[in-house]
């Protein structure tokens, strides 16, 4: 009797998955995308069960920073869809970033519920992004196929919902590193670039052409100087020995010399 009820809850949801695949409740083009920096997530779950422990242990590890709403609802049994449904919709209006509809581990008949078509048709209308993360890694659900992203475990839907920032912080650190250095390689080449470019303006400028010019005068109106003084003194000197030559053959100092008249 029990294998028969299994087997006639199993065709069941056979038959609902079926119905809501062909409707496209399952196609990837209507997921929505899982926010990366979150500020406030939504939890839909049982508040005494290991799921809600190991999602907040997660988070708290993960970013303190998150605020997590928890709308405590049953996970199996009757009267579970309709809480499930309730905390879906009062979630959905508090402007959320992401919702995570947990459960632990269970047996097939324990998960039962996460196949219920109220409550995938619920997932589908959500505008909150939503990850499915009930039971165990092996075990999947309608749910999982309506929802934006299926988790393998409660603890999972977690890390895929909160961004480490530990690792984001280093990251920033690493960029912020790198792009320290990158600017301060494009300011030294371009330091280095303006000096050159300043020598060559000064050297070009004409206020140090005309200092070149003035400078250059200068020197050679020295070099003409020395040279018309180097001229001067040359004749001067050719000038001394002439007059050095004319005055051994003047008469007058031949006269002076003395004379004497010798006559027979």
């Amino acid at each position: 009797m029990i294998k028969k009820n299994r087997q006639i809850k199993e065709a069941k949801v056979a038959e609902i998955k079926e119905k809501l695949e062909k409707e496209g409740l399952f196609d990837p083009v209507h997921k929505k995308e899982i926010p990366k920096f979150p500020k406030k997530i939504g939890v839909v779950t049982s508040p005494t069960g290991a799921a809600i422990t190991d999602i907040l242990n997660v988070m708290g590890r993960r970013n303190k920073n998150i605020d997590v709403i928890i709308f405590p609802s049953l996970v199996q049994g009757e009267g579970a869809a309709e809480t499930i449904i309730e905390g879906l919709l009062t979630l959905d209006k508090m402007e959320l970033d992401t919702i995570i509809l947990a459960r632990g581990g269970g047996s097939k008949e324990d998960l039962f519920v996460f196949n219920d078509e109220k409550i995938a048709r619920t997932i589908y209308d959500l505008k909150t992004p939503i990850i499915s993360a009930v039971g165990h890694e092996i075990d999947y659900s309608i749910s999982d196929y309506v929802s934006d992203l299926r988790a393998p475990t409660p603890s999972a839907a977690a890390e895929l919902a909160v961004d480490d920032y530990r690792s984001v912080i280093e990251a920033v650190s690493i960029y912020r590193q790198r792009l320290y250095r990158a600017m301060s390689g494009k300011m030294d080449l371009y330091r280095s670039r303006l000096e050159h470019f300043q020598t060559k303006f000064a050297y070009l400028s004409p206020e140090n052409r005309l200092r070149e010019q003035r400078q250059r005068l200068a020197d050679l109106e020295n070099a003409v100087q020395n040279g018309m003084n180097r001229k001067l003194q040359d004749e001067r000197h050719r000038l001394s020995v002439y007059l050095e030559r004319f005055a051994g053959l003047s008469p007058l100092r031949k006269l002076n010399q003395g004379y004497s008249y010798v006559a027979d």
